[in-house]
């Protein structure tokens, strides 16, 4: 799928923000969903780290595919700090699944207080 090309649109249509904000919202949702179909661990760090061993691929390709969307220039740098913010929480996603796999409660501990203290969800409610 060309992102991309898909935003540009058709005859030299340039993305709107209105085209970004429907595009990101797909994105997220899908991953969302993907999320939301991988049952939670229950208790001990095996499962928890196959676990986050399925969902990390999840974050990370949404924010591959939230880094491809256009930038209009409205509010443009409201629209960067959600796109890196997300892409942010898959290191801390990777750092759980790490500390999960050497059984470092302290380290799952951390990353997931990262991921929880995230900025994402706030830029996003911000750009629209």
């Amino acid at each position: 799928m060309c992102l991309a090309a898909m935003l540009a649109g058709c005859g030299g249509h340039s993305a709107t923000r209105a085209d970004v904000i429907a595009r990101a919202n797909a994105i997220c949702f899908t991953s969302q969903q993907a999320m939301r179909s991988i049952p939670p661990p229950s208790a001990g760090t095996e499962t928890l780290t196959g676990y986050l061993r399925k969902i990390t691929p999840i974050a990370a390709k949404e924010a591959k595919q939230l880094r491809a969307l256009p930038r209009p220039t409205p509010r443009q740098a409201e629209l960067n700090r959600f796109i890196d913010a997300n892409s942010s929480s898959v290191a801390d996603y990777r750092a759980a699944t790490r500390a999960a796999a050497a059984g470092n409660d302290g380290g799952v501990q951390q990353a997931f207080a990262q991921l929880r203290a995230s900025p994402a969800p706030g830029y996003s409610r911000a750009y629209p």
